[in-house]
């Protein structure tokens, strides 16, 4: 049976380093667009900065797609984290940066 190639910006890439999988750039595109669709709302309402809506964003297309930007603000305002876990969050994010 053959199966039909997948385009490039679909698959999704592997971390040699970290062994995670990173997302397809076109879910990544999703993201961004989610952000920025959710970011004023978000940080109005919550301690997130833009990283973190980015971050939850990515999460978030990851799982589910990026076809329902209501449906991602809703679970980020029902399970916001405290202050500190958005921090330590991001810290943990600095240090396995290049």
């Amino acid at each position: 049976m053959e199966q039909t190639p997948v385009p490039d910006e679909k698959k999704p890439k592997y971390d040699p380093h970290s062994g995670k999988v990173e997302p397809a750039p076109i879910d990544t595109e999703g993201a961004r667009v989610m952000a920025n669709e959710a970011r004023d709302e978000l940080e109005e309402e919550t301690p997130l900065d833009d990283r973190d809506v980015r971050q939850l964003a990515e999460d978030y297309v990851t799982e589910r797609g990026a076809d329902d930007t209501e449906d991602f603000k809703a679970r980020v305002l029902e399970g916001v984290p405290r202050n500190d876990q958005a921090e330590e969050r991001a810290t943990r994010a600095r240090r396995s940066s290049p």
